[in-house]
């Protein structure tokens, strides 16, 4: 159901068809249409009873009925009505193509209809609930500026009314996620807010999915205590509706923070419970991501043999529905697989794969993150370099990933404004990659580079003095896979990236869908790493007249991120 309301179970009132977005409220059809009008009011009483397969059936049957309507207002209304829901089912049971056109045949259709009668047919609160679950399913494939931009379009339409609750809550809470998933989080947190009080003060079924943003929100700003305090809410209210995919979306977001906190069984015993409530509810692309949860957990348990077979079936199935956030995770987590096994060239292969969804997704600070990862990696593997030629050859490439890495993710504090989000970026992101750049530097024996990067981070330092570094390793001479897993998730389950299993953004009031890709910057990745707030740190000439080794170091993490690291003034150290 397009952004519909959860389904009901027996004893809970029956929903009138003013709670049910894609139905004809208010208006009444002719002869030719009056005995298939009833047939979408039917199947969405149909879905929100959760008889799937009945619901699709009757919706199909009013599609094929209306295949010939040119001219005809009334058939053609009918139609968009029909196509807006049979696209938020498609993005629901994890078809995101599918649903991207249908979604198009669906706003096509409204053009037509607003040509002929305008906007008598209540043609912009369809319109609006096709823009909101086409955002959502943009959302599923990385494509967060376009999300932003449907969620702006539906805004702008006059769909105010008594009767529009949960299409009001559902555009703010799509529009907050799709700024979540931009970095945007004041943003985000006023839109989820709006969203919580349409909740609160009209429909206080829906409140649990805002709960669970705002949860995102505080995981961000590294505030334990008031996103657990948020998901407990979230499970309460979910439990409150009835709606089964609310439930076990309530059970997944629970294992993920029993993971964070190192509940390993905890989180095994809820993601399955999660995984068999999807899977009675055909969502395949959530099933996947339980599985992905559980690989997850097993590896943190050191059990990388069973981790590697339950990933490799959550992969496939996340390939073929196109869910980037998914895919990152699951190549970053092969990656440390494929590490744990020493098999340092494939795992280089996943991480890389990851680093380029990052990239075709509009997320080039995600990359250095990925890129982060990679250099903790390789310093972990350089003790497995016996001979000098090939552990000098590591080490260079080590550091040709680690050092610019480091400098993008130390520049990308900026684009937050001073507060908790920008002091968890430094302690969890930023620091961990300029502490691994720094050993490098050592390991390679460049002090005066050394020496240049300490100099150039003293001039944007951070004012955070309490939170332990997210960067503690393993104890010298422990195996090797202990130290893998010690350095990839020392502090919050992988902090330095991209949290393999961070709590989702939830992008939708009826459907399982929720938006995991974690992004970590303060303003949309396409305006670059300043934000208004603060200005890039000047470079420096740390010694006097020679050529600034650092600053082609800077100028190579530049081309590689598109994105400045440091303003164009240049200063002398002193």
């Amino acid at each position: 159901m397009v952004s519909g309301p959860p389904p009901r179970r027996g004893g809970e009132r029956e929903p009138g068809s003013e709670e049910l977005l894609g139905v004809r409220t208010g208006a009444s059809y002719g002869p030719r249409w009056s005995a298939h009008a009833p047939l979408v009011d039917e199947a969405a009483r149909a879905l929100n009873r959760g008889r799937y397969r009945e619901g699709v059936r009757l919706l199909e049957r009013v599609v094929a009925a209306t295949e010939d309507v040119e001219g005809d207002a009334e058939g053609l209304d009918l139609r968009c009505r029909a196509l807006a829901n049979l696209a938020g089912l498609a993005e629901e049971r994890g078809a995101p193509d599918e649903s991207l056109r249908l979604a198009g045949l669906a706003l096509a259709g409204c053009d037509r209809v607003e040509e002929l009668v305008g906007a008598e047919r209540g043609t912009p609160k369809i319109r609006a609930s096709v823009l909101v679950n086409r955002a959502q399913t943009l959302q599923l494939l990385g494509r967060n500026a376009e999300a932003l931009a449907d969620c702006d379009a539906a805004v702008a339409l006059p769909t105010a009314g008594p009767a529009s609750a949960v299409l009001d809550f559902t555009l703010h809470n799509t529009r907050g996620c799709a700024l979540i998933a931009l970095g945007r989080y004041p943003e985000a947190e006023a839109e989820v807010r709006a969203a919580l009080a349409v909740a609160e003060e009209r429909e206080p079924r829906l409140a649990g999915h805002a709960h669970t943003n705002l949860a995102v929100l505080a995981q961000r700003a590294g505030d334990a205590e008031a996103m657990g305090r948020h998901m407990g809410l979230a499970r309460d209210f979910h439990a409150l509706g009835g709606d089964p995919a609310a439930r076990a979306l309530a059970e997944e977001n629970l294992a993920r923070l029993a993971l964070g906190q190192r509940g390993l069984a905890e989180a095994r015993r809820r993601l399955r419970r999660a995984e068999r409530a999807y899977a009675a509810l055909g969502a395949e692309h959530r099933v996947a991501a339980c599985r992905f949860g559980l690989a997850l957990a097993w590896f943190l348990g050191g059990r990388v043999g069973r981790a590697r077979r339950v990933l490799r079936g959550a992969s496939r199935v996340l390939e073929r529905t196109g869910d980037v956030a998914g895919l990152v995770e699951c190549h970053l987590l092969a990656g440390d697989l494929a590490a744990c096994r020493l098999r340092f060239r494939a795992s280089d292969r996943h991480y890389l794969v990851a680093r380029a969804l990052c990239f075709d997704s509009g997320a080039p600070h995600e990359a250095a993150r990925v890129d982060a990862r990679r250099a903790r990696v390789a310093l972990a593997s350089l003790r497995f370099a016996w001979l000098a030629p090939l552990r000098r050859q590591w080490l260079a490439s080590a550091l040709d990933v680690g050092l610019p890495a480091a400098l993008a993710t130390d520049a990308l504090r900026h684009s937050f404004p001073p507060g908790p989000t920008r002091e968890r970026w430094t302690t969890e992101v930023a620091r961990p990659a300029v502490a691994t750049a720094l050993r490098l530097l050592t390991m390679a024996e460049q002090p005066r580079l050394a020496l240049e990067l300490v100099e150039h981070l003293a001039a944007s330092a951070t004012l955070d003095t309490e939170r332990p570094t997210a960067g503690a390793v393993g104890a010298v001479g422990a195996p090797f896979a202990e130290e893998l897993r010690a350095r990839i998730g020392a502090g919050p389950v992988a902090a330095e990236l991209p949290e393999p299993f961070p709590a989702p953004a939830e992008a939708v009031a009826a459907g399982a869908f929720a938006a995991s890709l974690v992004a970590a910057g303060g303003t949309d990745p396409a305006g670059g790493f300043p934000a208004p707030q603060l200005a890039l740190p000047p470079r420096l000439r740390v010694f006097g007249n020679a050529a600034p080794g650092l600053g082609d170091w800077i100028a190579a993490g530049e081309r590689r991120y598109g994105r400045p690291i440091r303003s164009a003034v240049e200063l002398r150290a002193w």
